[in-house]
């Protein structure tokens, strides 16, 4: 596995990331059932530690991977909301598709502006 590399942009990048794992998880909880709340609760806490050891960490990888299954989680914890939404209205929408791109998207860019060392 190659060797990922922090520059500047991809660390602007993660605080962003942070920034919007925190308004994510404010607008979306609570998910439903209080296990799922839990479960939402704990893996927002596992975005915000997985970017915190990216931009900090002698090891970047290891947060970025945390990271990222991370947001994959959230990405099912997203759709599991939407599909129990009951009335569902066009604000939903734009937050739940919003989230994923997000979720998915943020990481691929800070993987992109990060440099690889094989």
């Amino acid at each position: 596995m190659a060797e990922l590399r922090r520059t500047r942009q991809s660390v602007v990048a993660a605080w962003v990331a942070v920034i919007l794992a925190i308004s994510g998880a404010l607008m979306l909880y609570p998910i439903g059932a209080p296990a799922l709340n839990c479960i939402f609760v704990i893996v927002k806490i596992c975005m915000v530690s997985g970017l915190l050891v990216y931009i900090f960490s002698g090891n970047p990888r290891v947060g970025f991977v945390l990271w990222t299954v991370a947001s994959v989680v959230a990405v099912v914890m997203t759709a599991i909301k939407w599909g129990s939404t009951v009335s569902l209205n066009a604000w939903n929408v734009i937050l739940y598709v919003g989230s994923m791109v997000v979720d998915l998207g943020m990481p691929a860019l800070v993987h992109h502006l990060s440099e690889s060392k094989a």
